[in-house]
């Protein structure tokens, strides 16, 4: 057992000198010394180099630090910016129109709104009759477009982005812009359900089983296309 009347653990292991702990007690700085930030240093790896580049110097990193958390304000800190706020988050944009109307609705309700409010359909794509899918991409592309910029339901729109995304497929491979139509149009009604859900709807997508093999997968290899980009990426 330790000794009584010896020094304890933490004088044993304190970087301060011994006759420093055993005067009079006294307020001292909250700053460091600069003993203590070599030590810390050393002993995460950090080494002397790191520390003078992260300060300049022992001197300024050993100086007193002292700050106030009354001295930070929140950008977000009234209700206009918090409205402003979300609709960047949640649409492509907004016009002065659709500012006024969620901050005449609030910031909770404006959300529910977001949230609440089924995908608005885009017009249909008349190439997508086309035989075979072929038509080229660049038709789809600017249907897509166009309908990000006038939709009414701009976050649902924002989620069918982030699927489409997330759950990529190559038109390349596909082959088939009729089918890459298809699983646009797949992404936006799904857009605001859930993830078990999504996946159903993936695992019989038209692009998709073309895009990662399923339509040739039978299950018995261990390193099926789907299957593997299912379990690492999706």
């Amino acid at each position: 057992m330790p000794n009584p009347g010896g020094p304890g653990f933490n004088e044993l292991v304190s970087l301060a000198p011994i006759e420093e702990q055993v005067a009079s007690p006294k307020v001292r700085s909250r700053g460091i010394t600069r003993r203590q930030a070599l030590a810390t240093a050393v002993a995460t790896g950090v080494g002397v180099g790191v520390v003078r580049l992260l300060g300049g110097s022992m001197q300024q990193i050993a100086g007193p630090r002292t700050a106030s958390a009354t001295n930070w304000v929140s950008p977000l800190n009234s209700e206009s910016a918090r409205v402003m706020q979300l609709l960047r988050r949640t649409s492509f944009g907004y016009t002065s129109a659709q500012l006024e109307a969620s901050l005449s609705d609030g910031f909770n309700k404006t959300l529910d709104r977001l949230i609440e409010t089924k995908p608005a359909e885009p017009p249909a794509l008349a190439s997508a009759n086309t035989p075979g899918g072929r038509f080229p991409v660049a038709q789809l592309q600017q249907w897509w477009i166009d309908h990000m910029l006038t939709t009414p339901t701009p976050f649902a729109e924002r989620m069918t982005l982030f699927w489409h995304g997330h759950f990529t497929s190559d038109y390349r491979k596909v082959a088939d812009e009729t089918y890459t139509y298809w699983q646009n149009l797949t992404w936006r009604r799904m857009a605001m359900t859930d993830l078990r859900s999504m996946l159903l709807q993936v695992t019989t997508d038209p692009a998709m089983l073309r895009y990662l093999d399923l339509a040739t997968s039978t299950g018995q290899s261990p390193n099926e296309n789907y299957s593997r980009e299912l379990m690492e990426l999706f």
